[in-house]
């Protein structure tokens, strides 16, 4: 995506996630970013760049005042910590997520991640399955009644409902796409879906 339409997008939403992983930014880039958003969220998954080269995005975030920078679960210890420390210097909060792209685990383990995320330093834990079954559904919305500064929901078009549900479950927000063709993610709602949507059951 161009830099500009970048800027559009960040000034146009209350909140935004900035993929930076693939968004090809320079830290001056973030800078300006960070300048245009309201509330942000910085993003900036393995694949495109080596761990070092994420940990110098993600810190650039953090000093652009990102409201919260997501680190993976699975992440390396070092590279964690070393996010988090800052995280926690710059008053950026930390969101710690788990992405499984195959199922959606039992009780007992998604129980298991809320726990370590939380020891892990995590301000808000964020869980992203993928749903096979209504029970599935089911299960992701049941956890909002025993945590908090919990995000969870599931994808496919199985999934979509928890997407709605998250926000009026306990989430601080849900994620959904700024237009059709941006969608990161299979049952992804766009912003004006979701906002029919919430002003409909509102």
């Amino acid at each position: 995506m161009p830099f500009l339409n970048c800027l559009k997008i960040a000034s146009k939403f209350p909140l935004i996630e900035a993929r930076l992983d693939l968004l090809q930014l320079t830290p001056e880039n973030i800078e300006a970013l960070g300048l245009q958003c309201r509330q942000w969220i910085a993003t900036c998954r393995p694949g495109n760049y080596s761990q070092r080269e994420r940990t110098i995005l993600l810190s650039a975030a953090i000093y652009a005042r990102a409201t919260y920078v997501d680190i993976e679960y699975e992440a390396e210890p070092e590279y964690r910590l070393e996010l988090i420390n800052l995280a926690k210097q710059r008053n950026c909060k930390v969101i710690i997520s788990y992405h499984n792209f195959e199922s959606t685990p039992d009780a007992k383990t998604l129980n298991h991640i809320i726990k370590q995320s939380n020891d892990m330093g995590a301000d808000v834990v964020k869980l992203v399955v993928t749903a096979k079954s209504k029970s599935d559904c089911a299960l992701i919305m049941s956890l909002y009644m025993q945590h908090e500064n919990l995000i969870a929901f599931a994808m496919g078009s199985i999934g979509k409902i928890t997407r709605i549900a998250a926000p009026f479950l306990g989430a601080a927000f849900t994620y959904v796409a700024a237009e059709e063709t941006r969608q990161t993610a299979p049952g992804q709602l766009t912003a004006s879906e979701m906002e029919i949507i919430v002003r409909t059951l509102a």
